[in-house]
């Protein structure tokens, strides 16, 4: 059984180091909470917009054997305005390069009408470091064959 998707868009974001705090040892991992740096751009056919700093970060948390726990909220705001709360969770981990991959399940809420249909579907997403940008393709998930 595969899963169909569609596009949706392409998320480029930075975390801001300079307030990223490590809380090391907890009892599920360490954790690194990071904001989000200013100038993330989400961009695709039906969305695109600005990522906002200051109500936009991740919690993500280191776990045994090198992966981590994605969990991270952003709140986008459209090209034409609208205010979209995109929240995921997902596990990522390292090649042997050394290269991060990440996936994730975002879901989103807003209440402007223009966008109300994003209430209402689930997505992956797909992520890559470039550099020290996080890139996400992110897809909805249409049905399965």
């Amino acid at each position: 059984m595969a899963i169909e998707s569609e596009p949706l868009f392409t998320v480029r974001l930075q975390r801001d180091n300079d307030t990223a705090v490590t809380v090391p040892n907890g009892p599920k991992g360490t954790r690194l909470i990071a904001a989000v740096a200013p100038g993330g751009r989400f961009e695709g056919d039906r969305l695109s917009g600005e990522i906002l700093v200051g109500t936009s970060g991740d919690w993500a948390t280191a776990v045994t054997g090198g992966g981590f726990v994605v969990d991270a909220r952003l709140t986008l705001r459209t090209d034409d305005g609208a205010a979209i709360l995109m929240s995921y969770r997902g596990v990522g981990g390292y090649e042997d390069t050394g290269d991060a991959w990440m996936h994730i399940a975002p879901v989103f809420e807003t209440g402007d009408e223009r966008y109300d249909w994003i209430n209402r579907v689930q997505c992956l997403g797909f992520g890559r470091l470039e550099e020290n940008t996080v890139v996400y393709e992110v897809e909805i998930v249409t049905g399965r064959s």
